[in-house]
């Protein structure tokens, strides 16, 4: 890429949200947009620099790529592909069942994608509607979801408010990861947020990402890390206050709060979770997974070059985010890995992985085929995807990326 394309494409965050300056610069390499798949290959990749607030402690990029590069028209996540993360959304409806003073409160999902959450649920509400700035909100239009398909931003927010009125629960499930604006979305929320209202958050939690040696979820889409106390922080700095939270095992690990626009004293399940973390240190923390990317990266090659001087064959299972991520970091190719596996339904099938010349195709292709090995990218759901090919009669072997990078077969499943 040209380095004027690539100056326009970059921007560089001198300040935090909290209008604090960054401090720390610690590199994870380069890597492509995530959720940029194509029928050619795609091969353009921008550094992921990780930085830290010196007064609310946030960690976040340091230079986070543009929005309509970050969330292009081929945007092909799908939250409607994932079990657990339909499970999660029914978790939530529950929430907000035991939390509504009403019958039908009116509830706002930020971030709505293919309207999966929505569409749970829909009829349990007076006005569910959906904010999606992607192609994925054709999807939730289609399903009969109120779907309004641009960014949020605080113009649109004073429509919305003139439209239906103020909200009673606004949702935004890792959502505030991945925004550029953060500010005007935090200042839209307060203008469309019930008085009496609750805000749902849920993001990534750092702390697990860090216990599990989670390297392959630093990438361009999360633009902030969170820990409990940093949403806090961030939260408070727009006049929105948490006072409970939750933590989730979807994802591999997340945090959910609740906020609301007045003070309200801090659960003892919130207390619980801030007792256990000590954001000062976490750079620290950060700097050792680096090291620990750095090492891996260099054995796993060596073990796929190994298995490969055996004429082992190797195909992959699941073309998440991190999959991405793994392979461009450890500079995984079509020589090591054959293809990635990914339900049928999907929007990645059929296209390059972006960052590589390794393709996406039908999971069904590894039961055919029938390789030696299968290399479990959505490391997090292995048991689930281990239990599955099992069951589709696979006979090979798996290899489990991390925390621990390891190869099961026979007794050791």
């Amino acid at each position: 890429m040209k380095k004027k394309s690539m100056q326009k494409s970059i921007i560089n965050r001198k300040y935090c949200i909290c209008k604090n300056k960054l401090k720390h610069k610690i590199s994870f390499g380069k890597l492509p947009l995530i959720n940029n798949y194509k029928r050619e290959k795609n091969l353009k990749k921008y550094p992921v620099v990780i930085s830290q607030c010196e007064k609310c402690l946030l960690i976040q990029l340091k230079y986070s790529v543009v929005d309509k590069l970050l969330f292009p028209k081929n945007y092909s996540y799908m939250s409607g592909n994932s079990k657990e993360k339909i499970k999660n959304f029914q978790s939530i409806h529950f929430k907000i069942k035991k939390l509504s003073k009403k019958n039908k409160p009116k509830i706002l999902d930020i971030g709505s994608n293919d309207g999966s959450f929505l569409e749970t649920a829909k009829k349990k509400y007076s006005i569910a509607l959906g904010i999606e700035p992607t192609n994925t909100a054709e999807i939730s239009i289609n399903k009969g979801i109120k779907t309004i398909k641009k960014p949020l931003t605080y113009i649109l927010a004073n429509k919305i408010l003139k439209k239906y009125s103020k909200f009673d629960f606004i949702v935004a499930s890792n959502f505030l990861a991945q925004t550029n604006n953060l500010s005007e979305i935090l200042d839209s929320i307060k203008l469309i947020l019930n008085k009496d209202g609750v805000l749902i958050v849920e993001v990534q939690y750092l702390y697990d990402l860090l216990f599990q040696k989670g390297f392959d979820s630093f990438h361009h889409e999360h633009i902030a890390y969170y820990t409990t106390s940093s949403v806090i922080n961030v939260l408070k700095e727009r006049k929105l206050f948490v006072y409970d939270a939750e933590r989730l095992k979807v994802h591999g690990g997340m945090i959910r709060v609740y906020a609301s626009l007045y003070k309200k004293p801090f659960t003892d399940n919130l207390k619980k979770i801030l007792n256990k973390e000590d954001d000062k240190n976490i750079i620290k923390k950060i700097k050792s997974l680096n090291s620990f990317r750095i090492h891996f990266n260099k054995k796993i090659k060596k073990l796929f070059v190994n298995l490969k001087k055996k004429k082992k064959t190797i195909y992959a299972m699941g073309a998440a985010p991190r999959a991405c991520v793994l392979l461009n970091s450890s500079n995984l190719t079509k020589n090591e890995i054959g293809l990635v596996g990914e339900v049928s339904k999907s929007l990645k099938c059929n296209k390059y992985v972006p960052g590589t010349n390794i393709m996406v195709k039908d999971e069904n292709k590894i039961l055919t085929n029938k390789p030696d090995y299968v290399i479990i990218l959505a490391w997090h759901l292995k048991k689930r995807i281990i239990k599955l090919l099992l069951k589709k009669n696979y006979k090979g072997g798996f290899i489990i990326p991390l925390p621990k990078l390891e190869i099961l077969r026979g007794k050791k499943l």
